[in-house]
């Protein structure tokens, strides 16, 4: 993905489409979104990067949902050690 041209605010990154109000133009990339906040940051130098595999993602929801889909059998690990630790009470 093209990164923010230089000076380009993120309210000058997007232009009403044409085709429909509902929709936005990036002028980075001519992509039509409804989400201008969403999309913007693909376009951002900011990674955030999976602990558990190569993947790396612009928006932290997108990583939690890779997540909770790719890597569900060691966050259920994790999760379950940790409950079943407070579970027993104080040793």
């Amino acid at each position: 993905m093209p990164s923010v041209p230089v000076g380009l605010s993120y309210h000058e990154m997007f232009a009403v489409s044409l085709g429909s109000p509902a929709l936005w133009r990036c002028r980075a990339c001519g992509k039509q979104v409804t989400n201008r906040w969403h999309h913007f940051h693909i376009h951002t130098a900011q990674r955030s990067l999976c602990p558990y595999c190569p993947a790396t993602y612009s928006r932290i929801d997108t990583l939690r949902s890779h997540i909770r889909t790719k890597h569900r059998e060691i966050v259920f690990a994790k999760e379950s050690f940790v409950k079943g630790s407070f579970a027993k009470g104080p040793l």
